[in-house]
């Protein structure tokens, strides 16, 4: 299954805290435990938020891939998760023909 999961750093949170996860999550091998649990995952930050906003793609069957993530983040993040699917842009568009009509 495909996931989309964005993480948004609380307003109170600083970099120094966000390394210092980065390096414990490192330091602990979650990184490699993750990738073992998923086919696919990716990382992604947009540009010029602040706080930070990050979004992963994770493709897994495997919902504790989902937890590990979400409780390496913690109490310092707002996040959410949802599933996905991919489509291409002329698959929705016949979709929604089929649905609102035309």
């Amino acid at each position: 299954m495909l996931y989309l999961s964005i993480f948004d750093a609380k307003e109170n949170i600083s970099i120094e805290d966000i390394n210092r996860e980065r390096e414990e999550w490192h330091r602990k091998g979650q990184d490699k435990i993750l990738q073992k649990m998923c086919q696919r995952i990716r990382r992604y930050e947009i540009v010029g938020k602040s706080p930070l906003r990050i979004i992963f793609v994770v493709e897994t069957d495997n919902p504790n891939a989902l937890n590990i993530l979400s409780h390496h983040f913690g109490n310092e993040w707002i996040s959410n998760t949802y599933p996905a699917i991919q489509r291409e842009m002329f698959e929705a568009m016949e979709e929604d023909k089929s649905i609102i009509g035309g």
